[in-house]
């Protein structure tokens, strides 16, 4: 039995991995919603026992090795992305060199100039003509060592300000090459710490598919129940929201980690999140504040949103922002009970943060 099953998880394996070769978010994301359906109400099924429950839980088994693979490859893809980006920072700017006007040059034309000047002076009085001619030329002299100091201290100026420029540059592209160093960083201890998640699911679907067989092998069929009472029909309980994952993986207060986030696109450096629920119907309040980038010179965001609870694990309400601006967010239950996903986007508005993508931790 336990070899048939095993060869059966492989299998399932096997189909899932087609879609390990996409990287990015979506693909990602429909591998959690496929895991999240393979696995629904397979702990409540699990006493019952049976061939029915340990199929599926083969087929969640293969469904979130996809799952984390998926994830895994998206994760090094961000991480090899950043790297590139590094690399390309690691040029080394192009600075205007002092030597093609070496001060040299500027002192010489100085001692020129002032020569020059104090012959004139010496010839101003003197009335023969072939000293006035000297004297005519000396001007055309004077004339033309004036123009080259101006182009002199022109180029000097240049020269300078370039290299200002040169060392703001350089000292940017150190900064943001030193981002890109700790995106990678991080990005490369999350696959780590993501790798160890899969192996940790893998290993709980198979101790629960084995435990599933136990009762199924060893308890007796029991006696169906004998009553003289009259049959009545009894309604039964009406579940009160129609999410398959439990309303526990939304609601709450959450916040993002000081250490080690995960996020895409802005980043942010702090969020407090706040979902209630009532009757199928959920709503809450988001506060971001994220950290400087281009373009944006009002780093908060606050906004609330609501609507009702659907029957997917990802959850879509329509937001509006503390200015009246509309949108919408998505709440995604994240790999472990503590973790949830969040993606918003809204319209388009001058100097403000559009939209983000984090994880966030439950409080």
């Amino acid at each position: 039995m336990r070899h048939s099953r095993l060869l059966r998880m492989g299998l399932l394996i096997c189909c899932a991995t087609g879609l390990i070769g996409q990287t990015g978010r979506d693909a990602y994301r429909q591998a959690y919603n496929i895991w999240q359906q393979a696995q629904a109400n397979l702990e409540r099924d699990a006493g019952t026992g049976g061939d029915p429950q340990v199929a599926q839980a083969d087929r969640a088994a293969a469904a979130v090795g996809s799952f984390e693979a998926t994830r895994v490859a998206y994760l090094k893809s961000a991480a090899a992305e950043a790297i590139e980006r590094r690399k390309i920072l690691k040029a080394p700017a192009t600075r205007s060199s002092p030597d093609l006007m070496p001060p040299s040059v500027g002192n010489l034309a100085t001692v020129e100039l002032q020569t020059v000047t104090r012959a004139i002076a010496r010839f101003a009085t003197d009335k023969d003509p072939a000293i006035q001619q000297l004297r005519q030329s000396m001007e055309r002299e004077r004339v033309a060592l004036a123009a080259l100091m101006d182009t002199i201290q022109a180029r000097q100026k240049t020269v300078a300000a370039t290299s200002a420029a040169a060392v703001a540059l350089e000292q940017a592209r150190a900064k943001t090459s030193a981002a890109f160093d700790d995106q990678s960083s991080q990005l490369s201890q999350t696959v780590a710490q993501m790798e160890k998640e899969g192996a940790a699911w893998a290993q709980y679907y198979d101790k629960l598919a084995g435990a599933i067989q136990i009762p199924n092998a060893t308890a007796p069929e029991p006696a169906p129940p004998v009553s003289t009472a009259p049959s009545v029909l009894t309604e039964a309980p009406r579940n009160e929201s129609i999410s398959p994952v439990p309303l526990v993986r939304y609601v709450g207060e959450w916040n993002y980690p000081v250490a080690n986030g995960i996020f895409h696109g802005a980043q942010p450096e702090s969020v407090d999140l706040e979902v209630h629920e009532n009757n199928g119907h959920a709503g809450g309040t988001l506060k971001m504040r994220f950290k400087p980038s281009p373009g944006v010179k009002d780093p908060t965001l606050q906004f609330t949103f609501k609507g009702d609870i659907a029957a997917t694990p990802t959850q879509k309400f329509t937001l509006m922002t503390s200015d009246g601006t509309p949108g919408s967010i998505e709440l995604i239950p994240g790999p472990a009970f503590n973790l949830l996903e969040v993606n918003f986007q809204t319209d388009p508005r001058a100097n403000k943060i559009r939209g983000g993508n984090f994880i966030l931790l439950k409080k």
